[in-house]
C-alpha cells in the first residue's frame, strides 16, 4: 500500500512537472515568434558557448539542455519570483497602500480592459524606495515606489500606472525575465564550467611544466571565443536596450491613449524637472533602456498638436 501511495505520488508530481515545463516552453516560442532576433541571438550565443565549452557533441547537446532548463525558469512563476525578489518587491501590506493606490490602480485597469479585453489579471505591489519610480515585472506585476506614491499627484499616478499596464500587454517585460533570468542562469552555468576547465588547464600547465605549440593555439583559440562571447553580450545588450526605448514610447502612447493624455505629460515634466540631467557617455546611451525624458515629452506633445490640428479642421 505504502508503495503505491509512494507511486501516485511521484506520478503526480511528474504530471505537474510536465505540465509546468509545458506551459512554460509554450511561452518561450510564443516569444520566439513575435521576437526572432531573440531567437537568433540565443543561437549564437548557445553555440559559442558549447565551443568554448569543448565543442563535442555530448557538450552541445548537455550546453542546450542546461540552457532551455534555464529559459523554461524564466518564464514560470518562479522566473517572476526571482524578478521581484531582486527587485525588492512586496505586497501591499498597509491600510493607505490599499485604501489609496489600489483604487487608483483598478480605475486605470477598468479603463485598459475596455479597449482591450484580452489583457490579464496584474498584481499591484510596492518597493521600499524613495526614488520616484514605478515598474512592470515578469507577466502580471506591477511595482511602484513610496517616492512615486509620495511625489506624483493622482492623476499624474494614473498615468504612470497605466505606462506600466502597457509593458504588460505588450509583452515588453517578457524580454527581462528572457534576458536576466533565463540568459542569467546559464551564464552562471558557463562561468562555473569555464572556471573549472581553467583550474583543470592550471593544474595539467603545472604538472607537465611546459607548453607546446598546440596548447599555445588552444589557449589563444580559447581567448578569440571568450572575447567573441563578451563582444556578442555587449552588443546583445545594445539591441535589447535599442527595443527597450521603443517599447517606452509605446507605453507613453498607450497611457495618452486610454484618456490619460495631460496627466502623462504633466508627469513626464515632473520626472524631468526632479532629474539630474543627462551627462552620459556615448556607451551609456547606447545601452540606456530609458530615452531621454525630453524626447518622450516632445513626442507626447506632437502628439497633441496633431489631435488638436484635426479637430480644428473637423467640422
Amino acid at each position: 500500500m505504502n508503495r503505491q501511495l509512494f507511486l501516485a505520488f511521484c506520478q503526480r508530481i511528474l504530471q505537474k512537472v510536465g505540465s509546468w515545463f509545458a506551459r512554460s516552453f509554450q511561452k518561450i516560442l510564443e516569444f520566439w515568434e513575435y521576437n526572432p532576433s531573440y531567437l537568433i541571438c540565443s543561437i549564437i550565443y548557445y553555440v559559442l558557448s558549447s565551443v568554448l565549452l569543448g565543442g563535442t557533441v555530448w557538450n552541445f547537446l548537455g550546453v542546450l539542455l542546461i540552457y532551455v532548463i534555464a529559459l523554461t525558469i524564466a518564464f514560470s512563476e518562479l522566473g517572476e519570483k526571482l524578478l521581484r525578489l531582486m527587485n525588492h518587491v512586496r505586497p501591499l501590506e498597509t491600510k493607505r497602500e490599499t485604501d489609496y493606490i489600489l483604487p487608483l490602480f483598478q480605475e486605470v485597469y477598468s479603463h485598459a480592459k475596455e479597449k482591450y479585453s484580452y489583457l490579464d489579471e496584474i498584481e499591484l505591489c510596492m518597493i521600499d524606495n524613495m526614488t520616484v519610480n514605478a515598474m512592470a515585472i515578469g507577466k502580471r506585476t506591477i511595482a511602484v515606489t513610496k517616492g512615486a506614491m509620495e511625489t506624483f499627484s493622482e492623476e499624474e499616478l494614473k498615468a504612470v500606472l497605466a505606462h506600466e499596464v502597457a509593458h504588460i500587454l505588450h509583452g515588453d517585460t517578457l524580454a527581462s525575465l528572457y534576458a536576466i533570468v533565463g540568459n542569467g542562469i546559464f551564464t552562471v552555468y558557463i562561468l562555473i564550467n569555464r572556471f573549472f576547465l581553467f583550474l583543470l588547464d592550471l593544474i595539467d600547465s603545472s604538472a607537465s611544466r611546459r607548453r607546446n605549440i598546440f596548447s599555445l593555439i588552444l589557449t589563444f583559440t580559447r581567448f578569440i571565443f571568450e572575447t567573441m562571447i563578451y563582444l556578442f553580450s555587449f552588443l546583445m545588450q545594445i539591441a535589447m536596450s535599442a527595443n527597450s526605448r521603443i517599447s517606452e514610447y509605446r507605453a507613453d502612447k498607450f497611457a495618452y491613449d486610454i484618456g490619460y493624455d495631460s496627466d502623462m505629460i504633466e508627469a513626464l515634466y515632473l520626472l524631468e524637472k526632479i532629474s539630474l540631467g543627462d551627462n552620459s557617455t556615448i556607451i551609456q546611451k547606447m545601452i540606456a533602456s530609458h530615452p531621454r525624458i525630453t524626447l518622450r515629452i516632445n513626442r507626447l506633445e506632437w502628439i497633441d498638436e496633431q489631435r488638436e490640428k484635426y479637430h480644428s479642421l473637423t467640422p
